[in-house]
């Protein structure tokens, strides 16, 4: 089966469905579906078992995993994020296999936007007859007005149709920049502008936030420091030195980066709050913004970019 935003939210989940497909951009709608397809097996007692794919390196590792007789009959629901612009050549066969002869065993398989001839492929038409698949857009009209709605309600933030429409608006209907709007509001209140501009955070405190998997107070300092325009390259400059340094000490590298003996507990305290998975993902998406916030900012919202990716991951429940 095909579905979109609306149908899926409308739909019976069933465990009988072996593999969702989460197919589409924006990040933050695609990561909802996740979410509420992870809620929905929990309460099934599935274990889940998360994947950050870039390459082929991981997929025999992964193959193992799908097909290993577990002792103790435990379910487990994989959770593959592919963030190549392509599928891996092997990764694509695994799942194509693994498809028509499946496991107890759940997938669920995000992608970002792949061109046309994609929904043409083999891959793709197994996966529509067999289990199913999410297509993500950006929301539109009436949709969109219901997802901030419930968002505003979501936060706990009063409002009225006017409120919501302005939203939109002052959002160029994005929804990342929106639910970051929104969320930040119930997080400050009615007194969000005044401590905004009271407030006299720096670019450490951000970096503290990170060492500290701070999801809420991270969104909350960085807001700030977009407020006061500070240049987004510069903090990316020292946030990457910050995950390097995080990397070393999960990884050694054979040039590892200084750490200042006094503060070794406290990065060693951070590298077990973040997997390897974590840190490459965010090495590389980080990339990406930096090279947006320099030489494309009029035509893209790094900061939103910035702001999402970081809060997302940080938010993410350790399993």
């Amino acid at each position: 089966m095909i579905l979109d935003y609306v149908k899926f939210k409308n739909f019976p989940l069933t465990a009988g469905i072996p593999l969702f497909l989460v197919h589409g951009n924006p990040r933050n709608i695609s990561n909802e579906i996740e979410r509420d397809i992870i809620n929905f097996f929990r309460k099934l007692d599935f274990k889940t078992v998360n994947y950050v794919i870039d390459d082929d390196t991981q997929t025999e590792d992964i193959k193992s995993n799908l097909y290993e007789q577990s002792l103790f009959e435990e379910k487990k629901l994989f959770v593959i994020n592919i963030v190549s612009k392509s599928i891996p050549m092997n990764m694509k066969k695994l799942v194509d296999e693994w498809i028509s002869q499946h496991t107890e065993d759940r997938i669920i398989f995000k992608l970002d936007r792949q061109s046309a001839s994609f929904k043409k492929t083999n891959l793709y038409k197994n996966i529509s007859n067999i289990a199913c698949v999410v297509e993500i857009y950006e929301l539109k009209g009436q949709v969109l007005e219901r997802w901030v709605t419930g968002k505003c309600k979501a936060n706990n933030i009063e409002f009225n149709q006017d409120y919501i429409k302005e939203l939109i608006d002052l959002n160029l209907n994005n929804t990342l920049s929106i639910s970051q709007s929104v969320y930040l509001k119930g997080l400050m209140g009615s007194k969000m502008n005044s401590m905004i501009e009271s407030s006299k955070y720096s670019e450490y405190d951000l970096i503290d936030t990170l060492l500290n998997k701070d999801a809420k107070r991270f969104l909350k300092v960085s807001s700030y420091l977009r407020e006061i325009d500070t240049s987004l390259s510069y903090i990316i400059f020292l946030i990457n030195q910050e995950l390097e340094k995080i990397y070393s000490l999960i990884k050694p590298t054979t040039s590892k980066p200084y750490i200042p003996s006094f503060l070794m507990t406290k990065y060693i305290s951070a590298s077990k709050k973040y997997t390897l998975d974590e840190l490459l993902f965010l090495l590389k998406n980080i990339a990406s913004i930096d090279i947006k916030s320099k030489y494309m900012s009029k035509k893209s919202n790094p900061w939103v970019s910035f702001n999402s990716l970081f809060h997302n991951l940080m938010s993410k429940r350790a399993e």
